[in-house]
């Protein structure tokens, strides 16, 4: 007897809360999007970017640069605006040492998106990466200018004073790259004796 009011009740509530629903404003049922798609460019344009987002995994490094070109550039053959995959492909040319093409990749991506604190960080690097020094200090100051927390930025300028042999500038970087989160640089710095 307990076990058949126990379903009865069960039976009760379900048919309570079909109800309750079949009575309620009907909204549209989100749809379920497991990679993380934007929807704003064609299907397989984003379906390519979340193949090529992969590689990196949680790391700032791309696991295989040149797949996540091949899958970014189909991205952008199907959507030229979309700025992530312009942004995306500048990083991984960027880990293939191709600076010029990472460098116009980045800006292009700068040009579709509102400002951005990272992408001006970003591309500091690859500038700094490719030896144009006054380029990359332009980039970082126009990132801090946009966000004074972008660790990045701050982290990537240490780096810049380190090679610039200004180690007081560089700490000073570093100290505020970790009070906004990062204190990889700090870190590293530290460890070869260029800050204490």
């Amino acid at each position: 007897m307990k076990k058949l009011e126990k379903s009865l009740n069960i039976v009760y509530t379900f048919v309570t809360l079909l109800f309750l629903v079949s009575c309620a404003p009907q909204e549209a049922t989100p749809v379920y999007n497991p990679m993380g798609l934007a929807q704003k460019y064609p299907q397989e344009a984003e379906a390519n970017f979340a193949l090529a987002r992969t590689l990196w995994g949680n790391s700032e490094t791309c696991k295989d640069p040149e797949l996540a070109i091949s899958y970014l550039d189909k991205a952008i053959s199907l959507a030229p605006d979309y700025a992530q995959a312009y942004q995306r492909r500048g990083l991984a040319k960027s880990d293939i040492r191709d600076w010029d093409g990472a460098f116009d990749d980045l800006t292009k991506a700068i040009r579709l998106s509102p400002p951005s604190a990272e992408l001006y960080a970003y591309r500091g690097l690859v500038s700094m990466r490719g030896g144009n020094a006054l380029g990359a200090r332009k980039d970082f100051d126009r990132s801090l200018e946009l966000d004074s927390n972008q660790h990045r930025a701050w982290n990537f300028s240490g780096a810049l004073n380190i090679l610039l042999y200004d180690y007081p500038a560089a700490c000073d970087d570093f100290e505020k790259g970790c009070s906004n989160g990062d204190c990889t640089g700090l870190e590293s710095a530290n460890a070869a004796g260029y800050c204490k």
